[in-house]
Formats: structure tokens, C-alpha cells, sequence
């Protein structure tokens, strides 16, 4: 062989090194990925089944808060239907006794409170035990206004009724600043059964916001997470 032809597929010998490292690094980053997704979602869901296991033990509640999603009249969304059908059937268990949705006009001009307490009426719970919060805008303002609505309405027992993803960005929070509220969160193996149900349809234009100004136009993506982390929450931050 021609020494040019040595020097070509010794050349090429090298650079393909840096290719093959490259390869490799890849498949182990995406390997050490995927097992830390598959970990991390097997203990959020461990923690969901422990944390309603711990809290099921003081059942029944006076109110559970049921944190809004934002309303499509084109599509049901499925965290949606979850929420919804969870809030139902800790009601139909005697888990609790009523049920405070929370949230306000936050992305689409439907108030996510009304909204939710139209569903649930629609869904056969009584009217009496189904209330509207309608000022929230992140998670945790839901908590913190709906405990507030529980209190002025004499609930003293009073627990979150949501999914473990929320539950679990909301735990925290809880734990510092809304102790007394107790944590009833659904797993992800019950999605699949609530998304094969259909809510019913209903007439929300009761809860239609004229003029509506979506909060991503109110406020930027910073100022929108600082919001969703903030300790303290008052009046003054409506």
C-alpha cells in the first residue's frame, strides 16, 4: 500500500476516535437519563400512595381544595378529568364532606373555580357541599386562599386533593407555611381509568371573563415563576 493511503487511514484512524468517545459519552448520559427519570417517577409515585395512606388515617375532612386547570371548551384535558374525578370519588367515599375548586381567569377566560363547581354539580354532587375560589392564579394561591374560604366557612379540617406531580411541587410550601392542611394526593396509575371517562358537558358563561387579559401577558415567565414560589401571599398580590 502507497504510504499517502497509510496516512490516509491513519488519519481518518484518529479522527474517528473522537466520534467513537463522543458516541459513547452520549449513550451513557442518555442511559444515566432515562434511569433517573424512571427512578424519580417511581418515587413520586410511592410518595403519592404514602402520603394518602398517612392522611386517609384522619378522614373524614370538612373540605378538600381541588386546584384548577386552565378550561377548553374544544378539549377535555386529562389532569383535568383526573382532578375532577378524584375531588367525586373522595366524596362519594365520605372522605370528605365538601369541596372548594380553586382559581381564577388565568390562561383562558373561563374562572377555574366556577368551572369546576359547574362540572361537579353536573357530576351529581350536591351544590351545597361544592365551592367556587375564584382569585388564585398558581398553586400556591390556591392553597392559600381556599384555606382561607375554609376558615370563614367554618371548615377546620381541611386537606389537598390533587395529582402527584402538583402535590409534590406544593409539598414543600405545605409543610412551611400551610400546616393543618392535609395532603390527599391520586397516583398516576389511576390516570388511564379517569381519562377513559368523559366530563359532562355544561354551561360555563356564567364563568366567561369579558376582556380577558391572559396572565402571560400580564406578567413574564420570571415574574410568573417567582410568583409560583413565593412564601408569602397577601391581597396586595391580586
Amino acid at each position: 500500500m502507497p504510504s499517502r493511503l497509510y496516512g490516509k487511514a491513519f488519519l481518518f484512524s484518529v479522527s474517528f476516535i473522537p466520534v467513537k468517545k463522543f458516541l459513547s459519552g452520549f449513550i451513557v448520559v442518555s442511559v444515566l437519563v432515562v434511569v433517573a427519570v424512571v427512578f424519580l417517577s417511581w418515587k413520586m409515585k410511592r410518595d403519592a400512595i404514602e402520603t394518602y395512606n398517612r392522611y386517609l388515617a384522619n378522614a373524614p375532612y370538612d373540605v378538600i381544595i381541588v386546584p384548577g386547570l386552565p378550561y377548553d371548551t374544544g378539549r377535555q384535558n386529562i389532569l383535568l378529568k383526573v382532578r375532577m374525578l378524584w375531588a367525586k370519588s373522595l366524596f362519594d367515599k365520605g372522605i370528605t364532606k365538601n369541596i372548594i375548586f380553586s382559581g381564577g381567569a388565568v390562561h383562558t377566560a373561563y374562572i377555574e373555580g366556577k368551572v369546576m363547581k359547574t362540572i361537579a354539580d353536573s357530576l351529581g354532587i350536591p351544590a351545597e357541599h361544592t365551592f367556587a375560589e375564584d382569585k388564585a392564579e398558581h398553586g400556591n394561591e390556591n392553597i392559600y386562599y381556599s384555606k382561607k374560604l375554609a376558615q370563614q366557612s367554618g371548615f377546620k379540617k381541611i386537606a389537598l386533593a390533587t395529582d402527584q406531580y402538583q402535590n409534590s411541587f406544593l409539598s414543600s410550601f405545605m409543610e412551611e407555611l400551610m400546616t393543618g392542611v392535609a395532603q390527599l394526593p391520586v397516583n398516576v396509575d389511576s390516570f388511564t381509568a379517569y381519562d377513559k371517562e368523559l366530563l359532562p358537558a355544561v354551561d360555563v358563561r356564567g364563568a366567561f371573563i369579558n376582556n380577558f387579559i391572559p396572565i402571560k401577558e400580564r406578567q413574564s415567565r420570571w415574574e410568573r415563576l417567582c410568583a409560583s414560589l413565593r412564601k408569602e401571599i397577601g391581597e396586595e398580590n391580586q
